[in-house]
């Protein structure tokens, strides 16, 4: 099965349709600073004390639910990401959109499938309207699992009756692949800076996904 042939395409949202350059910033810099303005600290101490918790439960599904951080920080997490400044870092990835209506017009079922809480997903698609060209999207915390968890790419499966024989996963971290493949998907387009590879994973290596047009 080659990626032309496959019939589900499942997409990454974070650094594969959107920049990561909102995201990065928001949680690096931005929510340390209005956590050094509510606990008078230093820009320095903020950073440290922030960055030490978001580090100690990365890759967990607390590390994505915004709930979780407005009750550890006493910030209204959804209510900062949708002040302007921040809203206006949200932006599409070169030909993103045209790449998505590339794949509706050769008849693909497209999942959008994201590691985003439900409410940061909410703000990014108040801003552009991505829904339309997916047949279902699939945030990973309402399966209870994150995307790095092979138990999540079983429940997809399951739930959407996606045959994995058939599809082809779109990601720029590859720890997803890795798990998705120990989960029997078989397709894999990896977009990065760099090709990477491990055992019998050999994705399609891509430099950004609009490219992903000259293989299909």
């Amino acid at each position: 099965m080659t990626i032309k042939d496959s019939k589900y395409y499942l997409i990454d949202l974070d650094g594969v349709i959107l920049d990561t350059n909102y995201d990065n910033y928001f949680w690096q810099k931005y929510i340390p600073s209005v956590y050094a303005k509510k606990k008078s600290l230093s820009e320095k101490d903020a950073i440290n004390v922030t960055h030490a918790l978001f580090n100690f439960k990365k890759k967990s599904k607390d590390w994505y639910d915004v709930d979780y951080w407005s009750n550890v920080l006493d910030i209204d997490i959804i209510q900062e990401k949708m002040k302007q400044e921040n809203m206006s870092l949200i932006k599409l990835k070169k030909n993103a959109i045209e790449t998505l209506e590339k794949l509706k017009g050769l008849d693909k079922s497209l999942f959008l499938v994201t590691n985003a809480h439900r409410k940061t997903l909410d703000v990014k698609l108040s801003k552009f309207s991505l829904a339309e060209y997916f047949d279902e999207v699939v945030c990973s915390h309402e399966l209870n699992y994150v995307k790095e968890d092979i138990q999540f790419w079983h429940l997809l499966r399951v739930k959407y009756d996606i045959d994995y024989d058939i599809s082809v996963l779109v990601e720029d971290t590859f720890d997803n692949i890795i798990s998705a493949h120990h989960a029997g998907l078989k397709n894999f387009v990896y977009i990065g800076n760099e090709e990477k590879s491990i055992d019998k994973i050999k994705p399609l290596f891509l430099g950004s996904f609009s490219e992903l047009s000259s293989s299909v």
